[in-house]
Parts: C-alpha cells; structure tokens; sequence
C-alpha cells in the first residue's frame, strides 16, 4: 500500500512542479517533501510529503496549503487545521476499454498556446460555474508545452470547449488531473472519455489520480481501486 501510494504522491508532486515552473515560480524537493519555494496560485499546493516517515517540520514553514500524502504528520499544534481528506485511486492496467467515445465529443491533444489558453477557461468553468472568467495564464500558462512529460487534453462539443483533463507521467506511472466538463455537458460519457485518453498517454504504465467524491463511481468503472488517503492541512486564519 505504501508504494501504491508514493507513485501518487510522486504524480502530484511532478505535476505540481511543472505547473509552478511554467508559471515562473521556484520549488525544490528532496526525499522528505516537496516544497514550493515561492507561494503559488491557490489551486496549488505549497508541500507535499513524499514518504510516511516524513516529519512535520519539513513542511511546517510553508505559507500554504500541505498535502499529507499518507495522514502520518500531525500540524495542528504547527498553526494547521486539518481542512479535508481525500482517496487515492490507482488503475494497474491502462489498456483501452470496450466503452465508446461519445459520437459528438472530439478530443484534442492541445498543441499551442491558443488551446492551453482554451483549455484553462473551461476548467475554471467547469470548477467553478459557467460564468466564471480568468485572465489567460493566470493558473495554466502555455509555457506548459515546454515539458514533454505533461499532455494536456481538450473536449469540444461542434467546435464548444466542454470539458478538459491532463496527464502527467513520471517514470512509474500517469498522474490523471484537472477532469472536468462544465455543467451543462455533464452524465454524457465526456468526463469518461476525456479520462480514457489521459490514462492512455502510456498505456504501459499505471495511472493514479485524487477522485472528488462525485467522480469516485466514474473511476471505479476505469478500474481505479482505493489505495490510501490523504490529508490536506491548510493555515489557520
């Protein structure tokens, strides 16, 4: 269980990683945690651990959020609150299901800066609501494209953004990210599909992801079996 894990634990910090430095921010990790060295947007987080052993003091003097990839550390007494726990998932095989994509759903693999810019919009509105806007760049810049190790996904409906999902890939498995459709294109088989192609960027390895608690049935379906939880700390105000 624990190396099923730190594959997830990995993934996330790999992704968290790139993104910061697509954005121009600085972070560092070593075997214990890893740690954003300048505070990122607020979708991020500031430290991950990255063994159960890690101690507290490791990422105690960060300024924000703190995934505790296996619930072992205890920063309450650190200025912490305990804010929510999450599952993690893994799917030991990535071989193509028999479900079909949807006739109508096209997904592309997002190739320029145009589809990064596209493809930021509809996950802010697909996390937040439909009307939701973001200035271009401000989570998910298109310097993204300069690391091979992370593909982006984009669902259209007739030439419409719907929905979104990105992988990650580290040298033992696909961290699965950013699933989303926005409401209106929801119970369609988008968010399944657009999962589908992030989990088979490579098909020989294992994929893993942090499902919300509406998208737990959707991964079993995949093949996703629980394997651990994390905590997320995160400063009191």
């Amino acid at each position: 269980m624990d190396s099923a894990v730190k594959l997830c634990a990995d993934a996330v910090a790999g992704w968290h990683a790139a993104w910061l430095t697509a954005l121009g921010l600085r972070s560092a990790a070593d075997a214990d945690a890893w740690r954003a060295l300048d505070r990122p947007p607020h979708i991020y987080f500031s430290a991950i651990t990255r063994r159960p052993d890690t101690p507290a003091e490791a990422v105690a003097d960060t300024a924000g959020a703190v995934c505790d990839s296996w619930q072992t550390i205890d920063l309450g007494h650190l200025g912490f609150c305990d804010r929510r726990h999450e599952p993690w998932f893994l799917c030991a095989s990535s071989e193509r299901s028999g479900a079909e994509t949807p006739a109508e759903l096209e997904i592309v693999r997002v190739a320029t800066a145009a589809e990064v810019e596209e493809l930021e919009a509809v996950s802010v509105r697909g996390f937040e609501n439909e009307d939701a806007t973001i200035e271009p760049g401000t989570l998910h810049p298109p310097t993204i494209l300069d690391d091979p190790r992370m593909v982006l996904w984009l669902g259209r409906v007739a030439g419409r953004p719907v929905g979104a999902a990105m992988s990650y890939r580290t040298d033992e498995a696909v961290g699965i990210f950013g699933v989303t459709t926005i409401a209106s294109a929801r119970r369609r088989g988008y968010g399944t599909a657009l999962t589908r192609a992030a989990m088979l960027v490579d098909s020989g390895l294992p994929s893993v992801l942090a499902p919300s608690p509406e998208g737990e049935k959707l991964y079993r379906r995949l093949g996703f079996e629980h394997v651990g939880e994390l905590r997320i700390w995160s400063r009191r105000r």
